[in-house]
């Protein structure tokens, strides 16, 4: 009897795993298709930027409905139900004839990838307990952090021998074998279902947005994130409309900038022997406001400096990779007994936050790397004074 639970926990777990590069690769394995987007839909590219702007607004929004739903009615059917509306929201995708009509389907498959992004950490922690649970969430930022590595490169092929649909072809087929694995092999794993309690949610909301340590190392996080993703929806426009390169060279591009976050994450296990959590985060967030402002110089005197544009996107990614493991201890440790709580409120002000600010960003014309340097020094300047105000404002805001 205990070998069955072991391999149901097993099946469920991989079941999961399979689901969790979602929310990642609907953002990613789209984004060398941006600027054919622009051409096939007549639009400009701050419209089609909001491609991905809505979808992070709507990724972060989510995040706050399906933890108590999935707590009232169940796992499985809050997964099930978010991966039909992705597979539906995705064929919207292929089918749009107006930017306006794909910046709905986008908003709606964001919302829909939230239920993963959520209920990923709840259904590891209704498994498993003490080591197994570190070894399960170690699994679980692992696969979603290889995810967005390697889904610009595969969406750069697809674009160039599908065109721009194929890629949300690709995600539709992904949502519909997702429903089906979902249906045989995932058990429901909530065996205590809890009555809503709207009161209680916004109460314990209230308590954690007010703590100054987890709301400054959530912006910080929503900072460099930022970087990452200002480099998935300019990146496109400046390497392939303006520096005359290829799909597949963006995708390749991306790919390093992916594998630099992933050295960045490494590192931050050797650094932290060394290192107070608080000088690193000193350190790398001071190092970012010069990159930033460094780059904003130097963009006027190398407008189309490849070089320069990718050292300093690997600057904010390897900044991201590194700070980020020390930022959710800090913003997880007062609030032992509501973890879940964090997790939602980091997820809808971190990704709102990058949607609202991409969508401003996105009004940039980009004509050199300079429209990007403004959003990197930007970056730095956040993290900054977010670091700033961690340490040397009181404890509560």
């Amino acid at each position: 009897m205990h070998g069955n639970k072991v391999i149901n926990h097993r099946i469920i777990f991989l079941v999961i795993l399979f689901l969790v590069p979602i929310s990642q690769v609907s953002i990613d394995i789209y984004s060398p298709s941006l600027p054919k987007i622009v051409t096939s839909l007549s639009t400009d590219s701050s419209a089609v930027q909001k491609t991905v702007s809505l979808f992070l607004i709507s990724l972060g929004l989510g995040q706050f409905f399906y933890g108590p739903i999935s707590d009232r009615f169940g796992r499985k059917k809050a997964l099930l139900y978010g991966m039909i509306i992705f597979t539906i929201s995705s064929i919207m995708c292929v089918f749009a004839e107006s930017i306006e009509f794909l910046i709905l389907a986008r908003f709606i498959q964001g919302f829909s990838s939230a239920s993963i992004a959520v209920l990923s950490k709840a259904v590891s922690v209704d498994l498993y307990t003490g080591v197994e649970l570190m070894k399960a969430t170690a699994w679980v930022g692992l696969v979603w952090g290889v995810s967005p590595i390697i889904a610009p490169v595969i969406g750069a092929y697809l674009d160039k021998f599908g065109g721009w649909r194929l890629p949300f072809i690709a995600l539709s087929i992904y949502g519909f074998i997702s429903c089906i694995v979902i249906l045989l092999f995932m058990q429901e794993t909530n065996t205590s279902p809890q009555n809503l309690n709207i009161k209680k949610i916004l109460i314990n909301s209230l308590k954690v947005v007010k703590n100054k340590d987890f709301l400054c190392s959530t912006i910080i996080v929503a900072a460099t994130n930022l970087g990452i993703f200002s480099f998935t929806m300019m990146g496109p426009f400046l390497i392939q409309d303006i520096m005359g390169k290829s799909e597949v060279f963006y995708g390749q591009m991306a790919l390093l900038v992916g594998l630099v976050y992933m050295l960045g994450a490494f590192a931050s296990r050797f650094v932290i022997k060394y290192f107070e959590g608080q000088k690193i985060i000193h350190l790398i967030s001071t190092l970012l406001l010069i990159m930033g402002i460094l780059m904003v110089l130097l963009s006027f005197i190398f407008p189309l400096s490849i070089f320069l544009f990718m050292l300093s996107s690997c600057m904010v990614a390897f900044a991201s990779g590194i700070l980020y493991p020390y930022l959710v201890s800090i913003m997880f440790a007062p609030f032992k007994n509501l973890a879940g709580t964090v997790s939602s409120n980091y997820g809808v002000i971190s990704y709102t936050f990058s949607g609202l600010v991409t969508i401003f960003t996105g009004y940039l014309v980009i004509t050199s790397i300079r429209e990007i340097a403004y959003t990197y020094a930007m970056v730095g300047i956040i993290t900054y004074i977010a670091m700033k105000v961690m340490y040397y404002l009181p404890s509560r805001i």
